[in-house]
């Protein structure tokens, strides 16, 4: 899918933008893009039954058109229309916070809150993301139709939260359905001291619910290397599946055997983990950024973010 951007930065330049996202990367920032906490095994399923609930709007052909497809009338809900839209918002806020920011980790806005034993109450936006250089936060928007809302109430959103960030975003992906367009607007808030320790907070909890799937028992896992990095090549296979799911898959519903034999899913988890669950993300890590310029990764069966989490199939 081509993402034509119209992209303000903060001294109010506006720059015309073009990125690709494949639809495993899309998968990846749909799963993991402003979940309520860190990703957990047992949250796993939930994660893998929205990937099958939205697989309508997903279809190849519509994908690689530039737009989501709709589900045949015997199937649509625009209820569930609306919630796809919204959490595909939040997916290509955070896809464009790695492209355009830079950005090594992006969590919910309320986990921040709750790291920081804030109240969760009041007006906020919906993410806070952390580059190298900067803490910014972002206010994601996903539209069906070519309508975009207002950019100045959607920035207003942005700056809402309590938190203090060098920056925050307004992002807004619309006519979804038809040509996908998206808006990624700045409004700067200069002066503000970068909090590593909050960095360091979230991104232990985040890397801790991610190693609970660097388990042998659950999991076949091996070694794969890209470039000068190792992951941890972790393979979703049923019979070990349902050793976990035991009491949330009592009847073995046909669906996690056709998903997992069909497309044998596999989780990328950087071997840096390990050093991550003890010190937290370091601010200066750049190592996976530019990662899926490598052609090993150059497919669009496989993906790494920036965080070193990545995705592949078949």
């Amino acid at each position: 899918m081509n993402l034509p951007v119209e992209y303000i930065d903060s001294n109010g330049v506006t720059s015309n933008l073009n990125y690709t996202i494949s639809r495993i990367a899309f998968l990846k920032h749909l799963g993991f893009a402003g979940q309520g906490s860190a990703p957990r095994l047992n949250r796993f399923i939930r994660t893998l039954g929205m990937f099958l609930t939205y697989s309508q709007y997903l279809q190849r052909q519509t994908f690689y058109n530039n737009h989501f497809s709709i589900p045949p009338p015997a199937l649509y809900d625009p209820t569930e229309k609306g919630q796809f839209s919204t959490v595909a918002g939040r997916a290509i806020a955070d896809f464009l916070s790695k492209r355009i920011n830079n950005s090594l980790l992006t969590v919910n806005y309320e986990a921040a809150m709750r790291i920081l034993r804030m109240p969760i109450k009041g007006k906020r936006p919906d993410l806070i993301s952390f580059s190298p250089n900067s803490i910014f936060a972002i206010e994601a928007k996903g539209y069906s139709s070519n309508w975009h809302g207002v950019m100045a109430e959607h920035k207003a959103q942005s700056r809402s939260g309590k938190i203090s960030v060098n920056f925050s975003m307004a992002s807004v992906t619309y006519n979804m359905y038809d040509k996908i367009k998206c808006k990624y607007h700045d409004p700067y808030n200069d002066g503000v001291s970068y909090n590593e320790e909050l960095l360091s907070s979230l991104s232990k909890q985040y890397y801790m619910g991610l190693y609970e799937f660097v388990n042998e028992k659950y999991f076949e896992i091996a070694d794969l290397t890209i470039g000068v990095e190792t992951f941890y090549e972790i393979g979703l296979t049923y019979r070990k599946l349902e050793k976990y799911f035991q009491r949330e898959l009592p009847r073995r519903p046909f669906w996690i055997y056709e998903m997992v034999e069909f497309y044998r899913p596999r989780i990328l988890i950087t071997n840096r983990i390990n050093a991550f669950l003890e010190e937290g993300l370091p601010r200066s890590m750049e190592v996976f950024i530019g990662l899926n310029n490598s052609q090993d990764v150059a497919d669009k069966s496989s993906y790494i973010d920036n965080d070193g989490i990545g995705l592949t199939i078949g």
